[in-house]
């Protein structure tokens, strides 16, 4: 019996040496398996359409949708890349020719605004004639900044390169879907019996998700579009597509009609501008805030205030996939809830949540009636 127990916990122990090395080895591409997982959820009917209606099979089906999912990722990406790289060279041109020519005479208008306006108008005369003050408090800017600068474009190529690996690894959740599905299935039922519809209500969170994603960038899109073709700035079509791949990241529209704003302001187009900044702050960015949520929450049974901080709180505490995983584990834990609370007692004499709701319901019934 003494060796028994011994060989039990030297297998358990070694069960448990393998699961953690195993957890260390793929804990690198552990956030590019969850986006591969997040896309193949999402895709899967139209890999349904592929294999069965078409009769195209697993492995041509995969490599239809990863293939167009690299063309229709990584393109935008390239293309936004260029796009951004030309206005950084022109927008860099404009600042040299600043701080050899001078500052403009400021705007009348700059004087006049509430507390600070008197401080901005007496620093625009003091750089107004002296670009070398305003070049050294520029390098100096951009010294103490330069770390954060190099930490974006560290993550920004990481972001790529993870991007790439998630479109690898959902091929070959795309072709073996079916089979992971069953083996996740087990495992959930092995847990608890209700696992089943725990897996269910992730998977139908997550394409809420992604659609709520996707439509307010859409939306984000169009109506970007629309302030920059009425304010009269340049290229609208183009600051539309930056808007709408702005709007996958938090505060990315920002990024796109704030510089708009600025530009109008440059060319002296003061109304407009003030209505860029209004239409960009009130309509553009309320879209992520108000579409986003009312998207995702579209076919549960949660709160949308739940949604909500589910969504903002998920990108707190997980970054850009947070959007994902926070809202659906909001949905689950808000089942488990709402299993335990109408979950019958075992005491008979003791009433269920249910029907204590219930009574309450039915009481004030009739106090209505009275």
């Amino acid at each position: 019996m003494n060796h028994q127990h011994t060989d039990r916990w030297l297998g358990i122990a070694a069960a448990l040496v393998l699961l953690t090395a195993a957890v260390l080895v793929l804990l690198p591409f552990f956030s590019a398996l969850l986006w591969a997982a997040i896309v193949s959820i999402t895709l899967w009917p139209l890999r349904e359409v592929f294999s069965k209606r078409l009769r195209l099979g697993n492995n041509a089906a995969a490599a239809i949708i990863s293939l167009a999912l690299l063309a229709l990722l990584v393109a935008p990406i390239a293309a936004a890349s260029v796009l951004l790289a030309n206005y950084t060279e022109a927008l860099l041109g404009q600042l040299r020719s600043l701080m050899q020519e001078g500052l403009p005479n400021p705007p009348q208008w700059l004087a006049s605004i509430p507390l600070l306006g008197s401080w901005l108008a007496d620093r625009w005369a003091s750089y107004q004639h002296d670009g070398s003050a305003l070049l050294a408090q520029s390098l100096a800017l951009l010294e103490q900044h330069r770390g954060l600068i190099l930490q974006a474009v560290r993550q920004l190529s990481s972001g790529i390169a993870e991007l790439l690996l998630a479109v690898f690894f959902s091929f070959f959740v795309l072709r073996d879907g079916q089979r992971i599905a069953a083996w996740l299935n087990q495992g959930a039922m092995r847990l608890s019996e209700e696992g089943p519809e725990l897996l269910r209500l992730t998977a139908r969170t997550i394409e809420g998700v992604v659609y709520g994603i996707v439509g307010t960038a859409l939306v984000s899109g169009i109506l970007g579009w629309a302030g920059f073709a009425l304010a009269g700035v340049p290229k609208a079509a183009t600051l539309a597509l930056l808007t709408f791949l702005g709007a996958f990241v938090p505060f990315g529209t920002v990024l796109v009609w704030g510089p708009a704003a600025f530009w109008l302001l440059q060319q002296g187009e003061v109304p407009w501008a003030i209505f860029m900044l209004v239409w960009g702050a009130l309509v553009i960015s309320s879209a992520d805030n108000v579409i986003k949520p009312m998207l995702i929450s579209r076919g549960s049974t949660m709160p949308f205030v739940l949604t909500l901080l589910g969504a903002v709180g998920g990108v707190i505490a997980f970054g850009v996939i947070g959007v994902f995983l926070g809202p659906t584990l909001m949905a689950l834990a808000w089942f488990l809830a709402m299993q335990w609370m109408t979950r019958q007692l075992p005491n008979p004499s003791v009433p269920s949540t249910a029907s204590t709701m219930q009574q309450i319901a039915q009481a004030e019934d009739q106090g209505d009636a009275r």
